[in-house]
């Protein structure tokens, strides 16, 4: 069970980076838009870190694209 939730946190780290060099956004940029820490986004790209469905939608926002998306491989 622990490695399926580390496979996923990091596929899904790595959408969420993939998304964020896409818009030609910095981890500091992201941060003001979303209000989660650069390195608490760095550990989310990582896949070092779990977090909650409020933070993957202000991701989602601060990206300019449907939560959905960020979902789309699972």
């Amino acid at each position: 069970m622990e490695n399926e939730n580390i496979e996923i946190l990091t596929k899904l780290g790595q959408t969420i980076r993939q998304a964020r060099i896409k818009k030609k956004l910095t981890l500091l940029e992201l941060e003001v838009l979303t209000g989660i820490s650069e390195g608490g986004i760095s550990k989310i790209e990582n896949g070092k870190k779990n977090f909650a469905i409020t933070t993957l939608i202000k991701l989602a926002k601060g990206l300019e694209i449907p939560p959905s998306e960020l979902l789309s491989d699972f």
